[in-house]
């Protein structure tokens, strides 16, 4: 599903409840450990289809489902092409989570981010109303969000992100003065292709800012 068919959506829409099941996660993805993490009990629009072949990692998805189940930023960093979004959403597809992955080297731009005015006609009439865009489309809802290519992202989109990274979760729209708060079940991913032998201070510096986060 594409950015802009996805900023379209209502805001107003209803949003679907909170995870309503908890699950084994040794039972689910084969992996020894006692951890338990919340689900939601039916699929959604938005949960990525299962590939029931995959294989998991183990230190890779305790990570990841750590942040499903505590509320916490995860960045996922290797080599280019080793499935790390892939394996976000193979486990937001076992745990019924919706899942949007967003690709920082397509020419995302602020305005796929943030969201801009649209002429919209209501009651035979045309206005001008502001239209969400990816970022607070999806924070407002249970949706899990993965930045991929995270280090590939433009300057002025970088800057909305950090935005959130620096706020305790809260997310700023300057241009409409008007703050977010993120839904119960909002969580934040990223992905990054850099190997640990090749691991630079700009990278460092990235990886520092996901070491906390909302709780």
């Amino acid at each position: 599903m594409s950015v802009t068919a996805l900023a379209s959506a209502n805001p107003a829409d209803a949003i679907p409840a909170e995870p309503d099941t908890m699950v084994s996660a040794k039972a689910l993805f084969g992996i020894e450990t006692e951890m338990q993490v919340p689900a939601y009990s039916k699929t959604s629009e938005n949960v990525p289809e299962t590939d029931p072949d995959y294989l998991f990692d183990r230190d890779t998805t305790l990570a990841i489902l750590a942040g499903f189940a505590f509320n916490r930023r995860v960045m996922v960093t290797g080599y280019h092409g080793t499935g790390k979004s892939t394996h976000i959403e193979q486990v937001a597809a076992r745990l019924n989570w919706p899942c949007i992955r967003v690709n920082l080297d397509s020419h995302v731009s602020r305005i796929d981010l943030v969201g801009k005015d649209a002429i919209v006609l209501k009651e035979g009439k045309q206005i001008t109303e502001f239209k969400d865009g990816i970022l607070p489309w999806a924070y407002q809802r249970n949706i899990a969000l993965v930045f991929d290519e995270y280090d590939a992202g433009r300057p002025d989109v970088m800057f909305v992100i950090q935005r959130v990274l620096e706020s305790s979760g809260r997310l700023t729209l300057l241009d409409q003065s008007r703050v977010i708060r993120p839904h119960k079940a909002f969580r934040l991913f990223a992905t990054l292709a850099i190997p640990r032998a090749s691991i630079t201070a700009r990278s460092r510096s990235i990886r520092r800012r996901w070491t906390a986060g909302p709780s």
